[in-house]
């Protein structure tokens, strides 16, 4: 064994509802903020951009900066707007399959 901690991949949370983009980044070793350390993580809403993108491989615990859309009626953006990743089909890895 290496005196190294091994990378996690960071999972695909665009198009998620928070509380499951949530509970999907826990589940892969990492935390999800919001992209402003200023607001709060929205309660509702999808998740619409995330950096590092999904199949990034990072140290556990790694912060996972996401933009939410509010739904209807909901409150809080997700803080700055991230970079929207290209739209295009995704393994669970969230690695692109290929075409």
């Amino acid at each position: 064994m290496s005196g190294q901690e091994e990378k996690v991949l960071v999972p695909a949370l665009v198009g998620l509802e928070v509380s499951d983009a949530h509970e999907l980044a826990f589940e892969a070793r990492v935390v999800v903020v919001t992209a402003d350390p200023d607001e709060p993580l929205p309660l509702t809403g999808t998740v619409v951009a995330q950096t590092p993108g999904a199949g990034t491989r990072v140290d556990p615990a790694h912060p996972v900066a996401i933009a939410v859309e509010a739904g209807g009626g909901g409150g809080g953006g997700g803080g700055r707007r991230l970079t929207t990743p290209p739209p295009g089909p995704r393994d669970p890895s969230g690695s692109k399959t290929p075409a």
